[in-house]
């Protein structure tokens, strides 16, 4: 795990110290080792970094701000496979002419190595970095259909005169790219991009209405004008020379596939054996593990399963400060932690603490977003507590069609066909209001864009102004024809899977655990189990009466009946009670819409509507958005 970055410029040499600020804005995400490749005379040139460990220093050279280089690629290393020196980054193959930088682990990476091994090639590290740089001077880019895992790497090829930028199936792993006519630049978060001078921060108004809409800027755009996400389960290749580019898509979410005739009994014991098996993969490392538990079914799931093969294991909860009983998870996992026998460490999240930071909590994600995000708090806590990988049940509701409009659909069927009807209501306020908009969705992705809770796309219009609304696109360009799902049911897999995953809940689980150099691992978001999820037939699937059905099946043998049918609680802050009872932040909440008030950039007769109807829930999160995007604009644009 760790932080990539690089640049190739076609009109001028940059010195040694771009590279460096770059490198030095995702420090965090790899404190334990530091190092760069320039290209200079046509040559890879390795050098060490002021944070590069001891034997690394004592072999190369630091690297000279003074130095001068078209082409250079920068790494920050958190250790969690093969901790020695061999295991150092950016990895030179041993003619020194391919070059890679890896953000990510491949859970397979034995099974390739010992395959390479058989075919003559010699190791001089145990890492899975060296994998894939091996695996690409055999396979070539064919290596990528070949890795299971999480993974964002760079490799730069000087004889094919490239460089190759690819990301894992389900996106995982970020990594970003500006392009231009003179340059391509790139790395693991935005904020390295933007430390490079060449590199103007503007606003992309496309990007903000798809995440006002979505909650997430879907990839490949961002909220910056010009930067660009490598899109999930695809590679980038270009030019180092003309910057040409040819992006190429290896992997996409499977629907309509082929069913299998399972019965969910049978469906349910597969399914544990799959989960056994990708927890043997994924609990692989060098470094201590510990487990998510709220209590809830996915997080214990995966808990009761490791500590089967883990007797030592560890499990984490986190609980809020006055949220009551009705919120409380930590009573359920103390049972079920105390029923599996293995340790638990409770860690109860104080409101203060948190919004006594909230500027600095908003202004380090790189996009507008509707919430906060606990996971920053919990992977701070873990840190201090000498942790470096943690298993999350995150991806569990995308895959297994956990969330509650899953069991609504039949509801929205039905009303979906007095469509017609929408245009025969009268043009008022309120209730009526609301049943127009909900007619108004007459398709599956404009129904699960509706469940995001945000925006909706009538409200985005009235927000921004008609200077603006020119810049925007049509927001129905991120839903697919109907034609392609059996159902609704499918569809909402999918988009869930592409727009819920990878750009949103997992992009913030790795900027707030890699800010304290934690690793996040994901089992249910392995690419094989969600092509096998996807092949079962949907009445295994989703019924409606239940959420989850499968998994829950699977889950009986270990879960107590209040664990296995606790009411989801979602993890994040209770932000809508610590805000009515915190009069600093609803002072903060109005200092920052008069700011963006005063930019003129928005509707403010809009806002101020919003902010009336703020203790609406829908009302909140609209009002959190614009605080978010004031806090963005600040830090990012001004």
């Amino acid at each position: 795990m760790c932080g990539i970055c690089g640049f190739i410029k076609r009109d001028n040499n940059l010195s040694g110290e771009s590279l460096m600020e770059m490198n030095d804005a995702i420090r965090h995400r790899g404190p334990d080792d530091e190092g760069y490749v320039c290209l200079v005379n046509n040559k890879l040139e390795a050098y060490s970094g002021s944070n590069s460990i001891l034997e690394i220093k004592n072999k190369l050279l630091p690297l000279p701000t003074g130095l001068t280089f078209k082409t250079g690629v920068g790494f920050s290393r958190l250790s969690i496979l093969d901790l020695s020196e061999q295991g150092h980054q950016p990895m030179l193959n041993e003619t020194d002419d391919v070059v890679i930088t890896f953000n990510g682990e491949i859970y397979n990476y034995k099974e390739i190595r010992a395959e390479l091994i058989n075919k003559g090639f010699i190791f001089r590290s145990k890492s899975d970095t060296e994998v894939i740089l091996k695996g690409y001077e055999y396979w070539g880019k064919e290596i990528v259909n070949k890795l299971n895992g999480m993974f964002a790497f760079c490799l730069l090829d000087i004889k094919k005169e490239i460089i190759w930028l690819a990301r894992d199936r389900m996106g995982l792993k970020p990594l970003f790219y500006h392009q231009s006519e003179k340059d391509i630049t790139w790395a693991s978060e935005i904020k390295s991009i933007l430390k490079a001078n060449w590199v103007k921060p503007e606003i992309n108004w496309d990007g903000l209405s798809a995440n006002f809409y979505l909650q997430t800027t879907p990839p490949p755009i961002t909220c910056f004008r010009n930067i660009f996400s490598v899109k999930p389960g695809s590679w980038i290749e270009v030019n180092i020379n003309s910057l040409e580019k040819n992006e190429q898509i290896y992997w996409k979410i499977p629907v309509g596939i082929t069913t299998k005739h399972n019965s969910i009994d049978e469906a349910a014991e597969d399914l544990e054996d799959r989960l056994k098996k990708i927890l043997e993969l994924q609990s692989l490392a060098d470094v201590p593990i510990i487990s998510l538990m709220s209590g809830g079914i996915d997080s214990t799931t995966l808990t009761a399963l490791l500590s089967d093969r883990q007797p030592s294991f560890q499990c984490y909860t986190m609980g809020f400060d006055g949220t009551g009983e009705k919120n409380d998870e930590i009573p359920q996992a103390v049972v079920m932690a105390e029923k599996l026998g293995i340790k638990q460490k409770i860690h109860v999240i104080k409101s203060e603490d948190v919004l006594s930071d909230i500027d600095h909590q908003i202004s380090y994600f790189e996009e507008p977003y509707c919430s906060l995000e606990p996971g920053m708090a919990a992977s701070k806590y873990l840190h201090n507590e000498g942790f470096k990988v943690v298993i999350s049940g995150n991806g569990a509701d995308e895959v297994f069609g956990g969330y509650s409009y899953y069991n609504k659909i039949s509801s929205w069927n039905k009303r979906r066909k007095l469509q017609f009807m929408e245009g025969l209501l009268p043009p008022i306020g309120g209730y009526m209001q609301k049943v127009k908009n909900y007619l108004r969705l007459d398709t599956s992705g404009k129904y699960f864009a509706h469940t995001r809770q945000s925006m909706q796309y009538h409200q985005i219009k009235e927000l921004f102004l008609p200077a603006h609304q020119k810049n925007i696109s049509s927001l129905d360009q991120w839903f697919y024809p109907e034609d392609l799902f059996r159902d609704t049911r499918e569809a909402l897999f999918f988009y869930d899977l592409k727009y819920s995953i990878s750009s949103h809940h997992v992009y913030r689980d790795d900027l707030s655990s890699m800010r304290y150099g934690i690793e996040m691992r994901y089992p249910y978001l392995d690419h094989n189990l969600i092509e096998w999820v996807a092949s079962l037939p949907l009445s295994i699937r989703y019924n409606d009466k239940i959420t989850k059905p499968l998994l829950r099946k699977t889950a009986e043998k270990f879960l107590e009946n209040n664990n296995l049918f606790m009411q989801k609680k979602g993890f994040s802050f209770p932000m809508n009670e610590w805000i009515q009872r915190n009069i600093s932040i609803e002072n903060y909440i109005i200092e920052q819409l008069e700011r963006l008030k005063k930019r003129e950039m928005f509707n403010n007769k809009t806002i101020d509507k919003w902010w009336q109807s703020r203790k609406d829930p829908e009302g909140y999160l609209k009002i959190w958005q614009l605080v978010t995007m004031e806090v963005w604009l600040r830090n990012y644009i001004d």
